[in-house]
């Protein structure tokens, strides 16, 4: 019996749960549900290929990354199918049937003596392909030797994802220029995503009014070549050094835009930002709580956006230290001048502070000249971090005092 689409799968991506093709690259514009689709692909396998053991090992450049993403939708979907999907945070691998998931990354020498040890593969999921060196997707083709089995579920399959940004990138020379190993190509966008909401897709289509390249990539999923990155800061563990301070700042939002609260670690003049919180859904109330389970205190001090007191004083009154943002007329532009020449690293792991950095452009206008303002899409971790920073290190109120949130604290509003 084939796997048909059902009310848990994206009856648009019927090609890709049908493909058995030896490779699967799938692509194309933001909120297409791309992973969301892999992960069901791979939890109908574990439950149709019950007879015998198999192997999948879930890959992104790191293992934090690879947590937050893949990992994540994984138990979120198992959970919606009624599958267990329990995993041994020391081996890092999970059990579904006879399936047995493995999690790694292919950023250090132990990363690769596990890749190198496995045998007998017989799905990969490469999330973000393009985070990785064509080498390593190279060595991951070598894993990929899972017994053959007689019935038509025995096939061997490695799944890439990615946004498609960059004719530089090697999975755009390698698939599509070159067409190496005639891999099946699927193109998604958030119009195949059934569950898309009606705002977000309606602020994807509003980009071709200030970056018509920008909407080719994250609404139509084609190609393309941004310029104008605002922020070009390097990705690099935490070190182990003691830090100046620590402070955070933060972004609010619940439906559509995520809430991001951002670890932010000073050393003299250097600089590294860390996510920790970023998920859409949440009140105040819960954004508060989990501020809390990731170990904030009344002693921490966060900075958000002063045109949100409310929600400020919501976080207060919960016991945090919430703190307006320097917020007046060209604030933006000057937080962003004021970090620019910084030096700034963002921390492994830090999955959307990634993202969003990798997207965050100026404006242009009609005959495509910088406008000096940046686009307003994907930004909430950007405007989070400038929050922080510029508030506390460089705005006219900077270093505030440990003190909890007043009235008079918005007089610049």
């Amino acid at each position: 019996m084939e796997i048909k689409a059902n009310k848990l799968l994206n009856p648009q991506h019927e090609a890709l749960f049908q493909s058995k093709d030896r490779e699967l690259v799938v692509y194309g514009g933001a909120g297409a549900g791309k992973s969301y689709s892999i992960a069901d692909k791979l939890l109908v396998q574990a439950m149709v290929r019950n007879g015998r053991p198999s192997k999948t090992l879930l890959i992104r450049k790191t293992l934090a990354s690879l947590k937050k993403t893949s990992l994540d939708i994984l138990q979120r979907r198992a959970d919606a199918f009624g599958v267990d999907f329990n995993v041994n945070r020391g081996e890092w691998t999970a059990q579904v049937n006879n399936m047995e998931f493995i999690m790694s990354g292919m950023n250090n020498k132990e990363d690769y003596q596990k890749i190198k040890s496995l045998t007998d593969v017989d799905l990969i999921w490469v999330n973000e392909a393009s985070e990785l060196r064509e080498s390593d997707y190279a060595e991951l083709l070598l894993r990929l030797r899972g017994t053959q089995r007689k019935d038509k579920y025995g096939f061997r399959q490695i799944i890439c994802d990615f946004n498609p940004i960059g004719k530089t990138s090697w999975v755009f020379t390698r698939f599509f220029e070159r067409n190496i190993g005639n891999a099946k190509k699927l193109r998604y966008t958030v119009l195949d995503n059934q569950w898309a909401e009606n705002e977000y897709i309606a602020q994807l289509q509003a980009s071709k009014q200030w970056d018509p390249n920008y909407h080719r990539i994250y609404f139509e999923g084609e190609w393309g070549e941004l310029k104008g990155l605002i922020y070009n800061w390097d990705i690099v563990p935490l070190p182990d050094i003691a830090f100046d301070e620590i402070f955070y700042g933060g972004d609010f939002g619940f439906s559509v835009d995520p809430a991001a609260c951002i670890r932010i670690y000073r050393k003299a003049d250097e600089i590294w930002v860390q996510e920790v919180i970023y998920a859409t859904g949440l009140t105040n109330q819960q954004l508060g709580a989990e501020m809390k389970a990731q170990g904030l205190t009344r002693r921490d001090q966060t900075y958000w956006d002063s045109a949100e007191p409310k929600s400020i004083q919501e976080l207060c009154d919960l016991g945090l230290t919430a703190l307006p943002a320097q917020k007046g007329p060209d604030s933006v532009r000057a937080g962003i001048d004021f970090l620019k020449p910084m030096k700034i690293h963002i921390v492994e792991g830090s999955e959307n502070i990634i993202k969003e950095q990798k997207s965050y452009v100026w404006k242009k206008d009609k005959d495509g000249n910088s406008l000096n303002v940046p686009i307003e899409f994907n930004n909430h971790a950007m405007s989070a971090i400038r929050y922080g920073i510029y508030t506390r290190m460089g705005g006219p109120r900077a270093r505030h005092t440990h003190q909890v949130y007043s009235d008079k604290d918005f007089t610049n509003g």
